[in-house]
């Protein structure tokens, strides 16, 4: 009787397993065909590297420079210099963020978090090289070649949509170069906002020294 009862735990084991892997193929499928938002950065990050904080290391009104991390202690690395330039006035509709983002939150994910969509504009993919205060965060040599990115950053919700900030990211090599940010991002076109790039790269000359 024992024997004549193997087949069928065995057919019921396998019609189990097979539905598994079709259900897991209907999974995948569906989120496959499903629509999904860009990355944030700070999503990125973990995502690569395990971990991510992030440290403000300076802060007034219009600017904020920041030092986006992944690891701890000795092995804490910068991954991503930014320098945030907000705008002169902030828009009623988002009023509710910056105090968030003042105290060191991310900016993508305080939005996000809030149920803003996010949104970039994405100005110029460039390189420069590793300046002592980069070389230092990054634990890289100085002079090291290190992609740079300009965007401006825009969220919308409820139909509108908010000019909030525009941000230039500096990316270690190990984790973004020139050539991934076109991958990634597509083109890049600052020829109606030439003077807003030119008054960010004034805000990053100043902030890498």
């Amino acid at each position: 009787m024992s024997r004549s009862s193997k087949p069928g735990r065995y057919s019921r084991r396998h019609t189990i397993i097979t539905l598994a892997a079709l259900l897991a193929g209907v999974v995948a499928q569906a989120q496959a065909q499903a629509p999904s938002r860009e990355l944030l950065n700070s999503e990125r990050i973990a995502q690569q590297f395990g971990s991510y904080g992030v440290e403000v290391l300076e802060n007034d009104r219009r600017t904020r420079v920041s030092n986006l991390y992944s690891g701890q202690g000795e092995a804490k690395t910068c991954r991503t210099f930014a320098v945030v330039r907000f705008p002169a006035s902030i828009d009623p509709a988002v009023a509710a963020e910056p105090a968030t983002i003042l105290r060191g939150g991310s900016i993508g994910a305080v939005f996000a978090a809030n149920g803003w969509r996010v949104l970039k504009t994405h100005l110029y993919y460039g390189e420069v090289r590793a300046t002592p205060r980069l070389a230092a965060l990054m634990h890289v040599a100085e002079g090291t070649p290190v992609a740079e990115h300009a965007y401006v950053l825009d969220v919308e919700r409820d139909g509108k949509t908010v000019e909030y900030a525009a941000l230039v990211e500096i990316h270690h090599p190990a984790y973004l170069v020139q050539t991934d940010l076109v991958r990634i991002y597509g083109t890049a076109d600052a020829s109606q906002r030439s003077g807003l790039l030119e008054d960010l790269q004034g805000a990053v000359a100043r902030a890498i020294r």
